[in-house]
């Protein structure tokens, strides 16, 4: 069962991979790889339980990913702090701007998604 969901999660990013890098694009294989995935679980070709269970186990797992960038801050430490104002005010921008749009694609998944009828699950 997790074969198959895992499958179905490294195939999203293999196919993702073969586009970024077969189009040249700007844009990194795991961001297109999700997108693959978003798509093939809108289109209902999957269903939510058939990545749900190896999905879920990434996402309590994710902090582990975080740790080798920790570990570069700290050993450029001194080179943060000579930049600190360059480096936070983009950051904070990001990160402002990040939130907004999440939020403002998410009230518009769940209207669409209250005009459909409710949950698909």
């Amino acid at each position: 069962m997790y074969v198959k969901q895992l499958f179905w999660i490294i195939i999203s990013y293999f196919a993702g991979y073969l586009v970024s890098e077969g189009l040249k694009l700007p844009v990194p294989a795991n961001v297109l790889g999700l997108l693959f995935l978003l798509l093939l679980l809108v289109l209902k070709w999957i269903k939510l339980s058939d990545v749900e269970g190896v999905a879920d186990f990434i996402i309590s797992h994710l902090a582990l990913i975080f740790v080798p960038s920790a570990v570069g801050i700290m050993e450029y430490f001194g080179l943060f702090r000579e930049n600190f104002i360059k480096i936070m005010v983009p950051w904070f921008v990001a990160c402002i701007v990040g939130y907004a749009v999440t939020g403002w694609v998410t009230q518009a998944a769940i209207r669409v998604q209250e005009r459909r009828g409710g949950d698909d699950k």
